[in-house]
């Protein structure tokens, strides 16, 4: 376990931060920020990594050789399937699908 140490703040930083706290419980954000998806689409995204990661398992494949198969390293596509990358490319979505022999469908439908 890493040392926890406290950053060493003047007073004047104390009162900027407490400042912006107050600021923040008076006007608390009411939106989503730009750019995140809502529950139902990250939900889809966790599911269709599951899916990769279960056909990879299913033919006894392991990281390195998918990785290898799409140009990448072990590390990067260990953290596209447990889901630490959430951004993938569909370039890299296709790469994927096609290292595990597979086709990668994208439609686009009404809620």
């Amino acid at each position: 376990m890493k040392p926890t140490i406290k950053p060493k703040r003047t007073a004047e930083q104390r009162a900027e931060e407490e400042a912006i706290r107050r600021q923040h419980a008076a006007n608390p954000i009411r939106q989503r920020p730009v750019g995140t998806v809502n529950q139902q689409s990250f939900a889809a995204m966790l599911r269709l990594l599951a899916r990769f990661k279960t056909v990879r398992e299913s033919q006894g494949l392991t990281l390195a050789e998918v990785a290898e198969r799409m140009g990448i390293d072990a590390p990067a596509l260990s953290r596209l399937e447990t889901g630490k990358v959430m951004n993938p490319t569909l370039a890299t979505l296709h790469k994927w699908a096609e290292a595990l022999g597979q086709k990668l469908d994208v439609d686009l439908s009404s809620p």
